[in-house]
Parts: structure tokens; sequence; C-alpha cells
């Protein structure tokens, strides 16, 4: 059964995003009134692509890709059950992780090995996703001969974010320093908080992850955040702070005034920070330049912070106009921690000369393909272009290095 709450979904015709809103069923792109569409990529996943998808799969046009937001546009309730294709349900996946874990269910995949998230009670039916956004590459999940590929698409960067802008602290946290070498004995002060729990000093101001409220010797505390579970930047994160494990200073939840058990933090979306003073949040720079540009807008009063490269002492500003002075200016494509974003299909499909080759699909993630060519939409949703191989990959290039799940 479809639920019957509000849904909202994003559908591509004819070049216009038309949010289409209904009770139960949601209204189609073809056919007679509220039948759901026939013939669109159905894709989920990924927060921190979401809009620009949204963006490149409006300027492709023809009804041809539908891009699912990780929560429910309206309520941002997540995991809500919706239809993206005609008999076809689920529970919305929220973050790379669920959304690649819905397209392998989608495929076959048994859930003894494609294992269901939390909370997903209605699993996809046969062919119902056709591709999940992942801001993360395979991990350990790579294998050369692997089902499924993820197919380049854009460059991100991540840095920390708070509400502070222009005051002591701001000044601090700018201060930061990330050791690129080393994620887990690296002696970056942001690494020191996050990894190891550690008191840091900057300017005078000693800063204790470890208490909520009151720290002991006269530090001031400091909150450490991740997004919620299932989150590609949560992966990518904890990796580049070194940390394999969650430790008990790290919250994926908002502090209520007394511990960590308030809502659930959504990443690259500032509410955590607008209700934190003393809050600190890993932050896409891609997505808060597209949120800037008005691209669904939800910084909440976060602003971003430049990070100190332990190598050399340089500052490393986040954007590319008068940082900090003013967040002007566009992501910077040599900032410190950066990564490629993808797009993750099944390989034979884009390969070409297989047999189940799909020349639609191809034609929208292959290279020199539809989304690949819009790089005005890109630049305007603040990520980079993959024009180049900055990090290993151009865009939608289909390579072995990054197909993943050989058991699939």
């Amino acid at each position: 059964m479809i639920n019957t709450k509000r849904l909202v979904r994003r559908l591509l015709v004819g070049g216009i995003a038309t949010a289409t809103v209904a009770t139960g069923l949601v209204a189609g792109v073809a056919g007679p009134a509220s039948a759901d569409p026939v013939g669109a990529l159905a894709g989920v996943g990924s927060d921190t692509t979401q809009d620009v998808l949204n963006g490149a799969a409006d300027s492709i046009g023809n009804g041809i890709v539908g891009s699912w937001d990780a929560v429910d546009p309206i309520t941002k309730t997540q995991h809500l059950v919706f239809s993206p294709k005609r008999s076809c349900t689920l529970n919305r996946p929220n973050g790379s992780g669920q959304g690649v874990t819905a397209l392998r269910q989608s495929g076959g995949v048994a859930a003894a090995i494609a294992a269901p998230f939390a909370d997903e009670v209605d699993q996809p039916e046969a062919g119902c996703i056709d591709f999940a956004r992942s801001s993360g590459d395979p991990g350990t999940s790579q294998a050369n001969g692997g089902r499924w590929v993820y197919v380049p698409f854009a460059l991100d960067a991540v840095t920390v974010a708070s509400k502070h802008s222009g005051d002591a602290t701001a000044t601090n946290y700018n201060a930061l320093s990330y050791d690129p070498a080393n994620a887990t004995t690296g002696a970056g002060t942001l690494q020191k908080l996050y990894r190891d729990g550690a008191q840091v000093t900057i300017n005078g101001v000693t800063y204790d992850p470890q208490c909520a409220a009151t720290c002991s010797g006269g530090a001031t505390p400091i909150h450490l955040y991740i997004p919620q579970s299932g989150s590609g930047t949560r992966s990518f994160w904890l990796t580049k702070m070194g940390i394999t494990t969650v430790p008990t200073w790290v919250h994926d939840r908002a502090f209520n005034g007394t511990d960590f058990s308030g809502a659930l933090v959504e990443e690259h979306d500032g509410t955590v920070l607008q209700n934190d003073a003393l809050g600190l949040a890993p932050f896409s720079i891609s997505q808060w330049v597209g949120q800037r540009n008005n691209h669904g807008d939800r910084r909440n009063g976060a602003h971003l912070h430049s990070l100190v490269n332990t190598a050399t002492g340089t500052v490393i500003n986040p954007l590319t106009g008068a940082f900090p002075t003013a967040e002007t200016g566009n992501l910077n494509t040599s900032f410190i921690i950066r990564r490629e974003v993808y797009n993750v299909v099944e390989w034979k499909k884009v390969n070409v000369g297989n047999a189940d080759f799909d020349a639609q699909l191809y034609s929208v993630f292959g290279p020199g393909q539809g989304l690949c060519s819009k790089s005005t939409v890109i630049l305007n949703y603040g990520f980079g272009l993959l024009n180049s191989s900055p990090l290993g990959h151009t865009c939608g290039q289909i390579v072995d290095g990054l197909r993943a799940f050989a058991t699939d």
C-alpha cells in the first residue's frame, strides 16, 4: 500500500521540472490522470547530488529522468513510501548507501546480500530503480568484475561549517588544520578533534569535544557532528578523519540541551548548527554554493570554514572569492578535502557492445552524453567539472576500477 501522507515527486517533462503533489498515488507523465509515469529513468540516493541531478535532468528534459530527493521535500520525513514507476513502491532511500541498496534490490539482489536499511519495510520491485546517486566511490565493495559501476559526474569538496562568521570563534575555526598525508595518525587539529577526541588549543582557546556543556579546566565545549547513517558524506568524512567506528564524541543527532538525542543530522542542512552555537559539521562546499544560488537553500545560517594544510602551513579557503571577509565566489577546486561524485548503474547496460546495452541509460550517463554535457548547470549548482581528471576520472568514464559488488 502507498502511504497516504503527502508525497512530492519531481518529474522532468519537456524540460520543465514539475512538482506533483497528491495523497496516495502521484499524477504521472503520460496516460490517464493519476497514472504513474511510464518510461522515465528513476533515481534515488545521495543528498549531496540530488539538487544538481534535478537541474541537469530538467535540462535534458523529454521526460527521460526522474530524480527523487533523499527525504520528502515538504515534510522532510525520511523513508516514506513512494512510487517512482507504475506498479512499484518502496521506502524512500535517504543517502548514498541506501540509494545503492535500493538499486541492487531493484536488480533482484537477495535481501541476504543487499540487506534492507533501517525502516525499509517496502523493498522495490524488479526494475523499479535505474540509477543511484552516490557521493562516495565503491570503497571496500570495489571489484573489477562487479555487476554495478560508479560513473563519475562532477567534482565536490567538503569542509566544516558552523553558525559563526566574522567573530572570534569563526577565526579560530578557520585556523583548524588538516593533514592530507595521514588521516589515521596525522597531526591536523581537525583530525585530533574528530579522530582522537583530544583537546586542541587555537589562539589561546582550548576546545574539548568530550564535554557537552561544562568542561573542566576552563576548556570550551565543541559539538562534533556527522550526517545520518546511510549518508555518503558520513562515510567519506569518517575516512578523511581516520575513523573506522564512530566514537562517542561524534554525533549524528542534535544536542537538545542535556544530551545528543535530538533530531537526526541531515547532510548539508544547517538546521543542527542554527540551533547549536557549539556545533561543527561537515558540509559540501558545492552544496553550499548551490544553495546560495537559490537551489533548495537549507543552509539555515551555516557558514563555511577554511582549513590549514599541515604540510605547508597554507590556509586553504573553500571558496574562490574574498573569503573569509565575504563568502563570495565558487568552489575552490583545489581545496584540501575533495571527492568525485557519481551515479551508479548496472555495468552491462552502459557497456557498449554488451547484449544488454541500454542506449537510453548510456545517453544520460555515458562520456560526453546527457549529464556530462550540462556544464552550465553543474557549475550553477556549485560543483566542479570533470573535463580533466583532477582525481583520476573524467565525467561519464566507465572503468573497471569503479565497478562494485562482485557477488551480485
